[in-house]
């Protein structure tokens, strides 16, 4: 029996609206949607069943083989290409099993809100843990963008900030497309001591001399 593709929907950083008609339109045929609740949420309309998951890639993997026999969507936060769900599910499957939706990207929001481009930036995810960089490099770059994580991952980002010094500025897009979004500049002993969870993009840039 030929198997429906796992179809991999980006739902963007947050708010509904930010969700593609290409994918509106997977979950209006699902049977199955997948995800974590707070992406669920942004779909009280479906009659598909909802599966809630932690958002682990166990927890994802194991509810896609439970229900591998039905139309299934599994909702992912952002852009699928992104520090996803998505690698972890392509890779157990394989390509030709999947369906990639793409989304927003919280890094698009931010840089957008922030007035910049961003196909120069270098990104990093510190979602799970803190990425393995080495600072000279990094001082190379026009600007970085961190997906935050936990306490110790904004400890590290706040340390890397300050080791790369006072030419470099931090600003913190929190929330983003969300009602209590926020956009603000931090420094590094700010940056560390930010409340958790914390939903946010931080961009260090360098600052233009005059």
């Amino acid at each position: 029996m030929a198997l429906n593709p796992i179809v991999i929907a980006g739902c963007g950083p947050g708010a509904r609206a930010c969700v593609t008609g290409e994918a509106r339109a997977a979950i209006e045929n699902a049977e199955v949607v997948i995800g974590v609740a707070r992406l669920l949420e942004l779909f009280p309309e479906t009659d598909a069943v909802k599966v809630s998951i932690s958002g682990h890639r166990a927890a994802a993997i194991a509810a896609i083989e439970e229900h591998r026999t039905q139309r299934m969507v599994v909702l992912v936060t952002g852009d699928p290409g992104l520090a996803s769900l998505a690698a972890p599910i392509v890779a157990h499957f394989g390509l030709a099993s999947c369906r990639i939706l793409p989304g927003i990207s919280s890094v698009q929001v931010a840089f957008a809100r922030l007035g910049l481009e961003w196909e120069q930036v270098r990104i990093l995810s510190a979602h799970a843990e803190c990425p393995q960089c080495d600072i000279e490099l990094l001082r190379r770059e026009r600007a970085l963008a961190f997906l935050s994580g936990g306490p110790d991952a904004q400890r590290w980002i706040a340390a890397l900030a300050a080791e790369l010094g006072a030419d470099w500025e931090a600003t913190v897009a929190q929330d983003l497309t969300l009602p209590g979004e926020r956009i603000f500049p931090a420094s590094p002993t700010e940056l560390a001591n930010l409340p958790q969870p914390l939903r946010a993009v931080i961009v260090l840039r360098r600052m233009e001399k005059p």
